[in-house]
C-alpha cells in the first residue's frame, strides 16, 4: 500500500514539475477552427486563430469542456499579468493589440531590454496564452476573456 502511495506522489510531483517546463524559442502558432489541432496546445506557445467567432462560447464550451472555464468580466487591464490558468483564450471586440513576453517561473515586468511580442487581432480573432506567459492589455472593452483550468492550474494557483 505505502509503495502505491509513493509512486502515486511521485508521479503527481513529476507531473507538476512539467507544468514548469517552458519552451527555449519563442513561436507564435497560427491556425484556423478548422485546422486547430489539439496538440498544438502541448508546445506551451501562444496560439492566434485568425477566423473570426462569433459563437464564442459554444466554441470555448465544445473545446475546453474536461476544463474549469471561467468568464474574466471584471478583470483588472492596463497592466502587465502573469497568466495563472492553464490557458487564457482571448476574443477581440474590436481591432486590439496584445503585447505578450515569454513563461517564465517568476512574474517580473519586462524591461527595455526584453523581447516583447505584439500581436494584432482584427475583431473576433483569438488567441491563447499558455500557462506563466505575461501579457498585457490595454483596454479591457476590446476583449473578452476566458480563463481555462483543470485540478493541478486549479491547485498551483493557490501555491504559486
Amino acid at each position: 500500500m505505502n509503495f502505491y502511495l509513493i509512486v502515486f506522489i511521485i508521479a503527481i510531483i513529476f507531473y507538476i514539475y512539467c507544468y514548469f517546463i517552458f519552451p527555449t524559442s519563442i513561436l507564435i502558432l497560427q491556425t484556423t477552427i478548422e485546422d486547430f489541432n489539439f496538440s498544438l496546445l502541448n508546445s506551451r506557445q501562444p496560439i492566434v486563430i485568425s477566423d473570426y467567432l462569433y459563437d464564442k462560447d459554444k466554441l470555448i464550451y465544445s473545446w475546453f469542456n474536461y476544463n474549469y472555464i471561467n468568464r474574466l468580466d471584471e478583470y483588472e487591464y492596463n497592466d502587465w499579468k502573469h497568466n495563472n490558468n492553464k490557458y487564457l483564450f482571448i476574443n477581440a471586440n474590436n481591432d486590439t493589440e496584445i503585447i505578450i513576453h515569454k513563461a517564465s517561473f517568476n512574474f517580473t515586468i519586462p524591461d527595455e531590454n526584453d523581447k516583447i511580442i505584439a500581436i494584432k487581432l482584427e475583431k473576433d480573432q483569438s488567441l491563447i496564452i499558455p500557462y506563466k506567459w505575461k501579457y498585457f492589455i490595454n483596454n479591457k472593452n476590446d476583449v473578452l476573456v476566458w480563463a481555462i483550468n483543470d485540478y493541478i492550474t486549479s491547485f498551483l494557483g493557490l501555491l504559486f
